[in-house]
């Protein structure tokens, strides 16, 4: 089915109890005969594969659920604090010094596990708007007010009138 030659088969068969062989002219004979059969195994195979297990969101949401569960009983469980130890120098001169260190790792693994749920549920849709309130135009602004705006639309009126009679400013 998986389009394998006999020598292919027979290696995989060699670890069969008991062990078996195909021949080429089996191989050919049976896809021939069995194609439409094969055809829809495969076919149901893979239907099978792209509805069961991790393929479903509630089986990912599940699994993911469990490795939330898992890190939050290890964070809040007594692990959000690690020990942690420094040493300077060596031999008799050497000085350590105990502290503790914020799980920042975990947290942050927790985090992503707790993201990557509530993408898998629908709760992280990036949106992009492609038109303003009500569905108008977007609304922007250039940070000029209304008299600065209408004195610089004068200006370049005014340029463009200067260039149209052939004067300048210079």
């Amino acid at each position: 089915m998986e389009g394998l030659q006999s020598g292919e088969i027979n290696d995989r068969a060699a670890t069969f109890v008991p062990p078996f062989q195909v021949k080429r002219d089996q191989l050919t004979y049976y896809r021939k005969t069995r194609d439409a059969d094969i055809k829809a195994l495969i076919k149901s195979g893979e239907q099978d594969a792209l509805s069961e297990g991790l393929a479903t969101v509630a089986e990912r949401v599940k699994k993911l659920k469990q490795l939330a569960s898992l890190m939050e009983s290890d964070l809040f469980g007594g692990f959000l604090w690690l020990d942690d130890v420094k040493g300077v120098g060596s031999g008799d001169a050497a000085i350590t010094v105990d502290f503790e260190k914020f799980n920042a790792a975990e947290v942050s693994a927790y985090r992503e596990t707790l993201n990557d749920i509530a993408k898998e549920m629908g709760h992280r849709v990036q949106r992009t708007e492609v038109s303003g309130k009500d569905g108008g135009p977007i609304e922007t602004t250039d940070g000029l007010s209304d008299d600065e705006r209408i004195a610089r639309t004068i200006a370049i009126l005014d340029a463009a009138r200067a260039r149209r009679t052939g004067q300048s400013d210079n």
